[in-house]
């Protein structure tokens, strides 16, 4: 019999040493016994004995009640019934599972678990077994009276027996637990999948009779109500009213509770009752202004009553409290491009692709949007910036061309074309067609080179002969013709060859009036007033909106003919249109005094070829 002693050895009379099996192994132990002696005081047998045939009890403090070896028993069969689950050993998982109910059979959730492991297998009267003796242990647990009822109803579902013990377990739990929403639930399903909907309805009405304070238990039966009943659009008046009325329960009961108020809402929202969502997000957005979470709820209910203006001020007053978000800068954005409110898009796309670093892609797309909405400073500088990010890209300085242009900035236009040219090359040469060179030419005659301009004219017109030798697209090559014509007409310049241009152009576009005004100023230079006259009114008669330039060519011709009162009409309307320009001006106060000179017709030059 062994000797029983607590806490160690009284004496060393049992001591022995157990031998390592070599002298080197034991001296080694031994270079050790310094630093352990020296640390505690304690020599190397010390370290180095055993008790045989000695038991020592564990000090009381180690010692496991009888409940909490049932507890220590539970927790190792459960991670072994999880161990063998995991790995498919159902079977297993079972013997595992029913041990730790047997240890703690307050688990009636694992109860449940277990008895599915054991129907799945085939067993299932093994698993009825195992919740009946479930719910007889734990009466007091609604979810245990749930277990069972939701068993019956899986299992034995095509027995009428069996469904009908289903229902009567489950009613009995409505009378024993009617504070519990998840009995409500349970039944109000089973009534649903039993098509009895008049008998689900019947159970929320007397639900909803309860004395309960709990908005928890109110918000879940409105929750439940709302499969049962139709509410918003086609639903009975007297169906909303009532499950209105449960989660008017939950706000009475709510006391400030701003979880509760915003799943009220959100029941709102979800149902069509826009206002009363309205009421109750903006009711918690005044007392926690920060709730960007709930501007966002605020503003998709907005969008869903169709008041788009309220969704763009809510979702202003978002990017003002957080105006990093790049995704509400992007709903804003989306809301004025729907509407086709361009200008009032851009900067919030400018705001988004700052905060996430858009793509090439990207930015020039809303550099495209930039100059369609005519918002030509503010184009000039995001391009400027964008080339700066997009160093080797020939779109940005292309685009720039544009807006710099429609600002007369003309040098600096020039300047973004040759750096298109140089970037331009070999990567993108769709870029570098007749269009741009056209354009090209246009801001080197606006700048005054017009040595440089005539060379890009005519490489444009070689690119059109070469790429569109068929004339299909002959408004173009009327433009580009009537501009090199103009240009040298205009700067008494090659004035036959420049007609002979115009002329062509007129052919190609007969209805259009800027080239009628270019033909009629080519017969007003060649002193041909009255061909000048006929042209110049027909451009008049062509062009959409009133043109100052026409005005003017007009009043000149009609003076030149000795009509000054049509003279002085015109001249007025140039001015009207464009009082800045002082050549205008002028020249009407000239016609009005009679010092505008008389012009004599310009020598013929040879026909050009």
């Amino acid at each position: 019999m062994k000797a029983k002693q607590s806490g160690g050895p009284a004496s060393l009379v049992h001591r022995c040493f157990v031998a390592y099996g070599s002298l080197a192994l034991t001296a080694g132990l031994f270079t050790a016994t310094p630093a352990l002696r020296a640390e505690s005081g304690k020599s190397l047998e010390d370290f180095a004995q055993v008790y045989v045939g000695q038991y020592f009890e564990p000090g009381p403090h180690l010692t496991l009640s009888e409940v909490s070896k049932r507890k220590s028993k539970a927790l190792a069969n459960y991670a072994l019934g999880r161990t063998f689950e995991a790995q498919g050993r159902a079977q297993e998982a079972v013997e595992a599972y029913s041990e730790v109910l047997r240890n703690q059979p307050d688990q009636f959730f694992l109860a449940r678990k277990t008895a599915y492991l054991l129907s799945r297998s085939g067993r299932q009267e093994e698993g009825l077994k195992m919740l009946e003796e479930s719910l007889a242990q734990n009466a007091d647990e609604p979810f245990a009276h749930i277990s069972l009822s939701e068993f019956l109803a899986t299992y034995q579902g095509n027995d009428p027996d069996g469904l009908r013990r289903s229902f009567e377990v489950i009613e009995n739990a409505v009378a024993k637990f009617p504070d519990e929403p998840a009995i409500y639930e349970h039944l109000v399903k089973l009534f649903l999948s039993a098509d009895r909907r008049d008998d689900a309805r019947r159970i929320i009405a007397e639900a909803a009779k309860r004395e309960n304070r709990d908005p928890e238990f109110w918000l879940r039966l409105g929750r439940i109500a709302a499969r049962v009943w139709p509410v918003g659009e086609g639903g009975e008046v007297s169906d909303a009213d009532l499950v209105n009325a449960i989660h008017n329960k939950a706000l009475e009961f709510a006391e400030g509770d701003v979880s509760v108020i915003e799943r009220v809402g959100d029941f709102y929202h979800a149902t069509g009752q826009f206002d009363r969502a309205i009421a109750a997000f903006a009711g918690i957005i005044g007392k926690q202004p920060d709730r960007l979470d709930l501007r966002e709820k605020l503003a998709q209910v907005y969008g869903a009553k169709g008041d788009e203006a309220k969704v763009v001020e809510t979702l202003k007053e978002i990017v003002e409290i957080d105006p990093q978000n790049a995704d509400v800068h992007k709903q804003i954005a989306g809301i004025f491009l729907r509407t086709g409110q361009f200008k009032e898009a851009i900067p919030h796309l400018q705001s988004a692709l700052s905060i996430t670093k858009g793509s090439a892609a990207e930015y020039g797309a809303l550099a495209r949007m930039m100059i369609e909405s005519e918002e030509n400073e503010v184009a000039v500088k995001f391009l400027t910036d964008t080339a700066y990010l997009f160093p080797d890209s020939a779109d940005f300085p292309f685009l720039l061309t544009f807006p710099l242009a429609r600002l007369e900035r003309w040098d600096e236009a020039v300047k973004q074309f040759e750096i298109t040219l140089k970037l331009a090359g070999d990567e993108q040469p769709q870029l570098l067609n007749e269009s741009f060179y056209f354009r090209y030419a246009a801001a080197h005659e606006r700048s005054g080179n017009l040595p440089k301009a005539e060379e890009l004219f005519r490489k444009t017109i070689e690119m059109i002969a070469k790429n569109d030798p068929d004339d299909e697209n002959k408004q173009f090559t009327a433009t580009v013709y009537n501009y090199l014509g103009y240009m040298w007409v205009e700067n008494d310049m090659k004035i036959d060859e420049g007609g002979e241009l115009i002329k062509t152009a007129a052919e190609l576009d007969p209805e259009s009036g800027a080239i009628a005004d270019s033909l009629g100023w080519f017969y007003f230079k060649k002193g041909d007033f009255e061909k000048a006259r006929d042209e110049l009114l027909r451009a008049e008669t062509l062009i959409e909106e009133q043109d100052a330039v026409i005005f003017d060519h007009i009043g000149q011709v009609f003076y030149q003919l000795g009509d000054a009162e049509k003279a002085i009409e015109y001249l007025e309307k140039a001015v009207t249109l464009e009082p800045e320009k002082t050549e205008y001006s002028d020249r009407l106060q000239r016609v009005r005094d009679g010092s505008e000179k008389k012009l004599a017709p310009v020598a013929t030059e040879e026909k050009p070829k």
